[in-house]
């Protein structure tokens, strides 16, 4: 649980040749506007400041990026922050809708059937490397590769994006960054009651969330539900026959009670929640993937209980203790079926794993005053009891079933602490380190597949951090830092395998497997306040032994499928974001922006392409979002309000992700490298909102208005985007 120690204020097919000169000359164009934002402050902001025009100092952003609140100035990283305002004004049937919107991030939503429960990567860095936290609780999918949200949008309040590096405060997998999702809380009366409806019509999706919720003399509860179901996706007609994805459906259910206890400044909370989903991708709509093959995940499930204790002010020194135990449960089942109509069915087979997971977690932070210095230190334990049964199914009736069972126990434990030290008035230096011990036992095994290659594992792990913030500016804040990032391989990496990937192909376990690790630098500026908000990175990543499947074919290691520490990869890139506020009279206008450059450079060190090199590896080298916001006062404390913006990617190439058809090409540098062409989409949203003791909001958003056929081309992803679609939010609270 997240709580303040002050006031808290808040490819797809190639078009014609002047359809894609259009797009690329459009994409260069956005990108040129949001530059000549820049210019526009620095040539003219003097002229501004002198001038009689209306003037609106921003009210200080409050992030808990270092695990505490603070100024969002304050902090040495870049920090995107999604708002409830932001959340009710720009309607979305899933949390992949939101974040898509923010610079540098990367969406999954086919690679693992995880259409309606995305797999979000941060700055070129894959999912596995992004660490999702709800509520200060990590989601602790020990088994998966590559975990994705498991939450409801319509149960958020409030998302955090911390890029870069942030193993110190959070552990392992943050090599990327952190996704962290804040839920709705209590309100201030006794009862309350909201219901939200959100409806796309580009899958026929009906998401309805309704709670209730309130605060009498300390104890506050509240309790909700929600609910999605997704047809099938419905794209252009040059994206896939017929104008749908099929078999792109998916629903997910989420429910969540919380009771609590405050007295003081001190407070007591017990909370359970429960996710329940099921997706289906059939691998369809591109000449390069088998027609007929699909994967589902039924159940992907999680269920948890978390008890938080907030403790303030215990002595001079000691400002707050926060505790927090946690207990988790999930199950999925995943399954791939690759079958061709009509062809032999002597390599083609199904493959399952299903999962079983419970984990216990404990943390203890605390927060100490020193004057110049205020200290962040903790400790955290995960015991986690994993049970995985992996099945192969052959089509061939002359081919053997292949069953294999683990259960495996991992014990993590992490004892961190890291300072901010105020130098001078205006420099403050952080500085941080954690160290982890992860001891992996394999308790069960059975099944030939597996016995022979999996053991005991264990590691030891030290990383650390610098950073410092400058604020001797008015209105501006200029950071630095240096971090390092660690991950340790998932339990299918290191014991148990995996069966789900259909041809007749087992991944068997490594476990001489070396964690993942990495070392980024970041330098940034951002101005906030006389109506500009600016924020600038600039940023460099080395990370090294990291984790891909290499089939048997390619792999130096033996004749069999496994995992290896297949490269090292080099990242480096820029992100602006850019907004004026301007007022005429009570209407609010705001132009606004951003850009992400980026470029990744992977080289494997093991395989058959050993010392290969690309810069090519599925992320658009230019992307990004301009538009132009306004909100208009009507009839007392109603507001009409709308955003009209375009995003733009240009041209990807991408020649180390494999064609899906192909099993052999993982863990190579094709020759000829996959083109995902460069994209461009116009959206309008009109809503209006308001209310004193009644409180509602209604929004219409058009989305892709002029009908683009496109994949997002990134995190390898194959599920074209939706075409022309409209999407509708109804939401009332009292």
């Amino acid at each position: 649980m997240i709580f303040l120690r002050k006031k808290y204020i808040m490819s797809t097919k190639a078009k014609q040749s002047k359809r894609k000169m259009f797009f690329s000359k459009t994409s260069i164009v956005l990108m040129a506007l949001v530059s000549l934002g820049i210019l526009s402050l620095i040539g003219g902001g003097r002229v501004l400041a002198q001038s009689d025009m209306p003037r609106h100092v921003l009210d200080p952003i409050l992030v808990t990026a270092n695990r505490i609140i603070q100024e969002l100035m304050d902090v040495p990283i870049t920090v995107n922050v999604v708002t409830s305002e932001d959340l009710e004004r720009e309607p979305a049937a899933t949390i992949a809708d939101v974040l898509r919107n923010l610079p540098g991030i990367n969406l999954n939503e086919s690679g693992s059937a995880k259409v309606g429960a995305p797999e979000i990567s941060i700055r070129g860095e894959s999912s596995a490397r992004t660490l999702i936290f709800i509520n200060g609780v990590k989601l602790a999918d020990k088994e998966n590769s590559d975990p994705s949200v498991m939450i409801d949008l319509s149960q958020v309040e409030r998302i955090e994006v911390i890029k870069g590096p942030a193993s110190v405060l959070y552990g392992s997998e943050a090599i990327g960054g952190v996704i962290n999702i804040i839920t709705k809380k209590a309100g201030d009366k006794p009862i309350g009651f909201s219901t939200t409806t959100v409806y796309d019509s580009s899958n026929e999706s009906l998401d309805i969330q309704a709670a209730i919720f309130g605060r009498y003399k300390g104890f506050n509860y509240r309790f909700s539900a929600s609910g999605i179901n997704a047809k099938d996706r419905h794209v252009p007609k040059d994206s896939v026959d017929g104008s749908t994805a099929y078999n792109s459906n998916f629903r997910n259910r989420y429910y969540l009670a919380q009771v609590g206890y405050d007295w003081g400044d001190n407070s007591f909370s017990l909370q359970a929640d429960m996710y329940k989903n099921y997706t289906r991708y059939a691998l369809t709509g591109s000449t390069s993937i088998r027609n007929g093959s699909f994967m589902w995940l039924d159940p992907n499930d999680r269920k948890t209980i978390i008890a938080n204790l907030v403790l303030r002010d215990l002595t001079s020194r000691l400002k707050r203790l926060n505790i927090t135990a946690s207990y988790q449960i999930y199950k999925r089942n995943m399954v791939t079926d690759r079958t061709t109509p009509g062809s032999s069915a002597t390599s083609y087979m199904l493959g399952e794993v299903i999962t079983d997971q419970r984990q216990l977690s404990f943390s203890a932070l605390s927060e100490w005053d020193f004057n110049r210095h205020y200290l962040t230190a903790g400790i955290e334990y995960e015991g986690d009891d994993l049970r995985v049964t992996n099945q192969g199914n052959p089509y061939n009736p002359n081919r053997p079933k292949t069953v294999s069972h683990a259960k495996v126990r991992q014990n993590t434990i992490g004892i961190f602490a890291q300072d901010e030290w105020s130098l001078t008035n205006v420099l403050k230096a952080t500085l941080g380190a954690r160290f982890s011990y992860i001891e992996g036992k394999v308790k069960h095994l059975d099944g030939s597949y597996i016995d022979r290659r999996s053991t005991d594992h264990s590691d030891t792990n030290l990383v650390g951090s610098v950073g410092l913030v400058y604020r001797g500016i008015n209105n501006l804040a200029l950071r630095g830092q240096f971090s390092q990032g660690y991950r340790y391989p998932s339990t299918r990496q290191l014991y148990t395998g995996n069966s789900a990937h259909g041809v007749g192909t087992f991944y068997y376990p490594n476990p001489d497997l070396k964690p993942e690790t990495s070392n980024s630098f970041e330098i940034g500026a951002r101005y906030l306040g006389d109506n500009w908000d600016i924020d600038f990175a600039l940023f460099y990543t080395k990370s090294k032994n990291f984790i891909n499947s290499v089939s048997a074919s390619l792999n130096t290691m033996g004749n069999f499928a496994t995992y290896i520490n297949a490269g090292q990869a080099t990242t480096y890139g820029a992100e602006l974001s850019i907004s004026y506020n301007h007022k005429f009279n009570d209407v609010s206008l705001m132009p606004y922006g951003w850009a992400s450059i980026i470029r990744r450079k992977l080289t494997l060190t093991e395989g058959v392409d050993k010392g290969k090199s690309t810069s090519h590896t599925d992320l658009p080298p230019l992307e990004g979002r301009l538009g132009v916001k306004f909100d208009m006062p009507f009839s007392g404390s109603n507001h009409f309000y709308g955003d009209l913006f375009v995003m733009a990617a240009v041209r990807t190439k991408d020649n180390f992700s494999a064609d899906a058809s192909d099993i052999t090409a993982s863990s190579t540098i094709l020759d000829e490298p996959v083109i995902h062409e460069a994209w461009q989409t116009l959206n309008l949203t009109l809503g209006v909102q308001g209310g004193e003791q009644y409180k509602y909001n209604l929004s219409l958003s058009f989305r892709n208005i002029f009908n683009q056929s496109y994949i997002m081309a990134r995190g390898r992803s194959t599920l074209p985007e939706p075409g022309f679609h409209v999407v509708l939010g109804a939401g009332i609270e009292f």
